[in-house]
């Protein structure tokens, strides 16, 4: 098991079959509990899906860098 989805799994339970966790910034090192999404694998247009948590997680990201 990779350590998002260990991460993901410990927070939220088991991930369903067919499921991915995904990193929503994009940075695939960062594996911080906010910054992960657990989405179907299947999805037509993966970038739909996930800008919404995209455009939180900038606004974040900006909000740690102002500190």
């Amino acid at each position: 098991m990779n350590e998002r989805r260990r991460i993901w799994s410990e927070k939220h339970g088991p991930i369903p079959k067919g499921w991915v966790v995904h990193n929503l910034n994009g940075n695939m090192r960062d594996n911080r509990l906010e910054n992960l999404a657990c989405i179907p694998r299947k999805t037509g247009h993966i970038n739909e899906v996930i800008a919404p948590y995209r455009k939180r997680i900038r606004r974040l990201e900006l909000k740690l860098e102002e500190k």
